[in-house]
């Protein structure tokens, strides 16, 4: 089953952060087998923050999607990330503010999930350019096939 993440930082050593992120998903059975290309991007929403950087990455993993977003959710609450849950404990966070680190669940399969918790495919999946162009990185079919299919 294919599955892709996005990754985003703008705040403190951002190509570290996701670096960091990519090796704290390892360490939580999740396997990054492929990744675009890094692209820095303005921010969306507040206008008066850093860029971000941003990144695909194709992953490999025995979890199921409500598990997996668990683990996006522990990797950034345990960089630092203001608004990461663990369990059922959420820190506050305004929506598009200047993270450490962003993880989130682009496509899981052919799945679609629509919960309060997680809809997969993401919203911006196929909105963001960076998304587009990271997927198109990884494998420019499978975009292709998702846009045509919208």
């Amino acid at each position: 089953m294919r599955i892709f993440l996005a990754l985003g930082s703008n705040l403190g050593d951002r190509e570290a952060n996701l670096i960091t992120a990519k090796d704290l998903l390892m360490k939580k059975d999740v396997l990054v087998v492929g990744q675009s290309d890094v692209r820095e991007t303005k921010p969306l929403g507040q206008k008066n923050q850093p860029d971000y950087l941003n990144q695909v990455v194709e992953v490999r993993s025995s979890l199921g999607p409500m598990e997996l977003l668990q683990v996006c959710k522990e990797v950034e609450a345990e960089m630092g990330r203001p608004g990461a849950r663990v369990g059922n404990v959420k820190f506050g966070e305004e929506k598009w503010e200047s993270r450490v680190i962003d993880v989130d669940i682009l496509f899981y399969g052919d799945k679609e999930i629509r919960t309060a918790e997680l809809t997969i495919p993401h919203p911006g999946a196929l909105e963001r350019d960076f998304i587009l162009e990271g997927m198109k990185d990884l494998d420019e079919e499978f975009i292709s096939s998702r846009i045509m299919g919208s």
